[in-house]
């Protein structure tokens, strides 16, 4: 069995007369956490220090208060409860994930039946935890860093029809798209609406929900530990960034003009895409995660690891992923500028995050096959 977390140069026991020499603070976190975990301890427990600082400077915010949004607050220490407790669940998974590959895929060791299991639950956990931090975003950027009302732009028109959760953003990125094209694409593309079109796209749209498992699983079959962590990784450091992305920019998306029914593709479309896109709304918790297409950028990371790491599957998955940027702007999810954004992101996962993911993790030895 392969090595993948062994160290690169383990130090030498120092004689009974000479001090031990205890490893710099970096150092030693790289040791203890893999580059997934940095992403994730690094995010989850900045959401709670800053709540934290919130609660004991109010004015700790991007924007300021707006009572308009209060729908979707909760009560601070509910809010950091529940963090913490996400956290918690995590690092006790993490800890066994580490024990697992140091002491037995370090060794070559057959591991007992149930650390393998700890194991498979510490690489699955992410898929299921981020998704509960994601949905508590809209309690977050409601209540801790704010919301841009929609009233202080200047295109602010007290007689119009607004979504509730419609904010500043949503009416600069609408002008930002109609000086990019010359028209507004989210309601130009409406009059090539067709059953067949909207419901082969919808299937497009779905199947960025997949892209954790099309990142991720296929080297998980094939036991490569180092791929599986580095995959892993980038993912979900690309996922949390588009998180960061909706704090710094909350936007609600062409759906802030008339609410969701408003948007509802008519004719319905093949593939019953007015369940799906009914089910949709009525699972989505926060309202404000249009800014950056997170769609199009983690169905494209997950294509891109996928075609570098286990070419079937992506090709596979490329179909999907080339219909996917006109799926969102088609069907009024997006803004084109947010999927232009969103490309940019997948850039900087590459060019930025995947770096920095292997020097990270650069103090173990992981062999190139691994």
């Amino acid at each position: 069995m392969e090595s993948t977390l062994t160290r690169s140069a383990p130090v030498k026991p120092a004689a009974d007369s000479e001090p031990v020499e205890r490893p710099p603070v970096l150092a030693w976190l790289r040791g203890q956490l893999l580059a997934v975990d940095v992403c994730i301890i690094g995010f989850v427990g900045g959401l709670i220090l800053w709540a934290l600082l919130g609660m004991a400077v109010p004015s700790a915010r991007i924007y300021p208060y707006d009572a308009r949004y209060a729908w979707a607050e909760m009560p601070a220490w509910s809010l950091v409860i529940r963090l913490a407790e996400i956290l918690c669940v995590y690092l006790i998974a993490q800890r066994f994930g580490i024990y697992y590959h140091r002491n037995y895929t370090a060794t070559g060791r057959k591991p007992p039946l149930w650390l393998s299991i700890a194991n498979l639950i510490y690489v699955f956990i992410p898929i299921l935890l981020l998704p509960l931090v994601f949905n508590m975003l809209g309690a977050f950027i409601s209540g801790v860093s704010g919301v841009p009302g929609v009233q202080t732009h200047p295109a602010y028109d007290p007689s119009a029809h607004y979504d509730h959760a419609a904010t500043y953003w949503d009416l600069w990125l609408k002008d930002a798209d109609t000086s990019l094209t010359g028209v507004y694409p989210a309601t130009w593309l409406r009059q090539f609406h067709a059953p067949w079109n909207t419901g082969l796209l919808l299937l497009c749209y779905l199947a960025y929900y997949v892209s954790p498992l099309i990142a991720v699983v296929p080297q998980l079959v094939k036991r490569k530990w180092r791929r599986v962590r580095r995959c892993a990784a980038i993912y979900g450091g690309a996922l949390l960034m588009s998180y960061v992305g909706y704090i710094l920019v909350p936007a609600t998306g062409p759906r802030f003009e008339g609410g969701f029914s408003r948007w509802i593709v008519d004719p319905p479309g093949w593939f019953a895409t007015d369940f799906w896109q009914r089910t949709l709304d009525n699972a989505e918790v926060i309202r404000w995660d249009a800014f950056p297409s997170g769609h199009v950028a983690l169905a494209t990371v997950a294509l891109i690891l996928a075609l570098r790491y286990h070419r079937k599957t992506g090709l596979g998955y490329l179909p999907f992923v080339i219909g996917l940027p006109l799926a969102t702007v088609f069907l009024g999810y997006h803004y084109l500028t947010d999927v232009l954004i969103g490309f940019g992101f997948v850039l900087a996962t590459f060019l930025i995050l995947e770096p920095a993911v292997r020097w990270w993790e650069s103090i173990w030895r992981l062999p190139e096959q691994t």
